[in-house]
């Protein structure tokens, strides 16, 4: 069995603060190769003392529109998030799978909400 790869938020994006889409993008473009090729990935975010949704949905959300839901979830493992953001990873996760099992759907059941809301 392989080791898993660990790669460490701080590193990818100079700081503190995981709070741009585009490290988020660069956190995916490292991610999802290894998980392609088969290996399992630690994704620590030790150090890191600020995350938001949209890192959250690029980072790791994108990942469940290119690889089986259950890949993800077996080989992905997130590591050291401050307790404060779990919620956080939590609905970026249950969204994007939402979101990439039925986009439409998903659009559409937006759509009616904010119609709602005028």
């Amino acid at each position: 069995m392989n080791e898993p790869i660990i790669i460490r938020v701080s590193d990818l994006v100079g700081g503190p603060r995981a709070v741009d889409a585009a490290d988020g993008e660069k956190i995916f473009e490292k991610i999802l190769p290894l998980l392609q090729d088969g290996r399992d990935v630690r994704l620590s975010f030790e150090g890191i003392s600020m995350v938001i949704t949209a890192f959250l949905n690029t980072a790791i959300g994108k990942l469940y529109g290119v690889l089986p839901e259950d890949q993800v979830d077996r080989m992905l493992k997130v590591k050291n998030l401050l307790p404060l953001f779990q919620p956080s990873l939590e609905k970026s996760v249950e969204w994007s799978k939402a979101y990439y099992r039925d986009p439409e759907r998903l659009q559409k059941a937006i759509m009616e909400e904010l119609d709602d809301e005028e």
